[in-house]
């Protein structure tokens, strides 16, 4: 379930007549069209591959939402698990619905009526540029299961677009714009402080990322490859 809260920061966008003019997006622009990504270990072993692909886009509350079906796969990529996510387009900024990374499949363990939930959607917004600092944002989630109540929490702070860089994965080479944040993680009672870089593009979204522990060692990385 951590990984599914951590890995930051997948980017499914698409481009929307309405919207573009005041959000620009980090995304393919097709309708059907898949990103594919490999995660490794702090050995650079490949552990897990995800996709994500575009189902649908619909204006919902004042916003432009974009519905991406998650598809997990273990290293020998061999499906594990498939997911619905949500990403949205609303004035000058575009969100990703953290609810929708809570593990639907940890949730999927309770009765909603047991599950309190307070999130701020982290954005990133248009005309985004080295020097900017982000909004922070967070999830909550309250669990009335027995006498305790069982709390799931991730705050994303000290958002920050630090450089431009040129990445090169196994998908090509790209000029990409680098990320910064720290992750304050809550699970029941286990407290983790993390930090995580990411690297995205307008038009394709993440590109590569890094998690790491409270002192700065590298835990686990993901990037774009090739489709397979």
């Amino acid at each position: 379930m951590k990984r599914k809260i951590t890995i930051t920061f997948i980017s499914i966008f698409i481009v929307s007549s309405l919207f573009s003019q005041n959000c620009e997006t980090y995304i393919p622009t097709k309708i059907g069209e898949k990103l594919t990504y490999k995660t490794s270990n702090k050995k650079g072993k490949v552990q897990s591959y995800y996709s994500q692909q575009l189902l649908s886009t619909k204006n919902e509350d004042g916003a432009l939402k974009y519905e991406v079906l998650r598809t997990n796969y273990d290293k020998k990529k061999v499906l594990t698990n498939q997911d619905t996510v949500y990403f949205y387009c609303k004035e000058n900024s575009f969100y990703i619905d953290m609810s929708s990374y809570l593990g639907n499949e940890e949730m999927a363990k309770y009765d909603e009526s047991m599950i309190q939930f307070d999130v701020e959607n982290i954005g990133y917004p248009t005309n985004m540029k080295p020097g900017m600092t982000l909004e922070d944002g967070y999830i909550n989630a309250n669990i009335s299961s027995g006498f305790v109540p069982i709390v799931f929490r991730t705050d994303v702070i000290n958002r920050k677009v630090v450089s431009s860089e040129q990445i090169t994965t196994e998908a090509g080479t790209f000029k990409t714009l680098k990320i910064t944040e720290d992750l304050k993680m809550q699970i029941a009672f286990v407290k983790v402080n993390m930090s995580a870089i990411t690297w995205v593009k307008k038009g394709i979204g993440n590109i590569k990322s890094e998690t790491y522990d409270k002192n700065g060692k590298l835990l686990n990385s993901s990037e774009l490859v090739k489709n397979w």
